[in-house]
């Protein structure tokens, strides 16, 4: 099977380098011989998100947390983002039809919906939109390039022998809360689809509201605005050998660090840090929690290495130390007692049956 890897190899094969770039193909970003990071994202209906459960403001919301966490990703100050989109010239308002109405989107509507989620997410970061394209077509497509500054990017390849491994935040969240949100859609009859039973609400806007105490809600906030880690790369980034972000999900993206810094990377699977309510989720469903935070990718998290000790909190998000990476090669976990390697996957485009499933 052809997998996202390889493809990547096979596009650095093809293109050669001129001089012009100092770091390109391979890291979550670019970055130009002046300091410039630049990184870009493609977002497809049905692929990246679902407008069955999400306005497009949240859509925007959304993708623009996925387009500039690449950056943060590289230890680097986001800028500009530049928005390209392909509109349907009609669409029909998702939040209105979970409430069984029939009110259509203009595309002036569309572009006012979009532009409002990512400009939230710009506003919290300290970025700006400074330009795009688009153009009416069949299907709603997004395409986001973002630019950021550092004279000195964490890499992919920087973890090195004798670090150890951390992650920020929790594991797991996002895919639960994609999870949650699907879920909710594919059980209730068309005329209670606007309320749960475990008191979940939808309103006119179409936002999923939670009742108070639900359980499921930090799933679904992450789900729907994974908001990069900006705050905890500026803090530490002195002390960051290999950093990445998890996009992919865990055991992808540690795999990666693994692959391209040449070491062996040992999770332990006590220390992962997983919320009770993700925990509460796969019980319900009778998987095992471990498998299920090792593929599940989308939480944006910062996952990294170093030498010097870091704290348990920055800024309010939670640090925790994961692994260890030394001499040797491969993705291995330590699990009731023993070291084995890891089999799990993330999501790999290329590498999947591609019926409507997001990722």
């Amino acid at each position: 099977m052809f997998s996202e890897d390889e493809l990547v190899r096979v596009i650095q094969r093809t293109v050669k380098s001129r001089g012009r770039v100092r770091l390109g193909i391979g890291d979550d970003a670019a970055v130009l011989r002046d300091g410039t990071v630049i990184t870009t994202d493609a977002y497809a209906e049905g692929v990246h998100f679902d407008l069955s459960y999400m306005t497009l403001r949240q859509v925007g919301e959304r993708c623009a947390c996925g387009a500039i966490s690449d950056v943060v990703a590289m230890a680097a100050e986001p800028e500009a983002v530049f928005v390209s989109l392909s509109l349907p010239r009609r669409a029909r308002s998702h939040a209105s039809r979970a409430l069984r109405q029939s009110r259509v989107l203009s595309v002036k509507e569309q572009v006012i919906q979009l532009y409002s989620g990512i400009e939230s997410v710009c506003a919290k970061l300290g970025c700006e939109v400074a330009g795009g394209d688009t153009i009416v077509a069949d299907q709603l497509l997004l395409a986001l390039t973002v630019t950021g500054r550092t004279r000195a990017p964490r890499l992919r390849s920087g973890a090195r022998p004798g670090d150890r491994l951390y992650v920020t935040g929790h594991v797991g969240s996002a895919e639960a809360g994609r999870l949650v949100l699907a879920d909710e859609l594919r059980c209730q009859k068309p005329e209670t689809r606007s309320q749960n039973p475990e008191g979940g609400r939808r309103m006119a806007d179409g936002r999923w509201r939670a009742a108070k105490g639900d359980w499921r809600l930090p799933l679904v906030n992450r789900h729907l605005c994974p908001l990069p880690r900006l705050t905890v790369a500026r803090a530490l980034k002195s002390r960051l050998h290999g950093l990445i972000d998890t996009s992919d999900g865990l055991a992808t993206d540690a795999r990666h660090l693994s692959d391209t810094s040449k070491v062996r990377i040992v999770l332990d699977a006590d220390a992962l840090p997983v919320l009770p309510a993700v925990k509460r989720y796969c019980a319900e469903r009778a998987w095992d929690p471990l498998d299920f935070v090792l593929g599940a990718g989308e939480d944006y998290e910062l996952l990294f290495s170093g030498r010097r000790p870091m704290p348990s909190t920055e800024s309010g998000v939670k640090i925790t130390e994961i692994g260890s990476v030394d001499r040797g090669q491969g993705l291995w976990i330590r699990r009731d007692g023993g070291i084995l390697p890891v089999t799990a996957t993330g999501y790999d485009h290329l590498s999947v049956d591609h019926t409507g499933k997001t990722c």
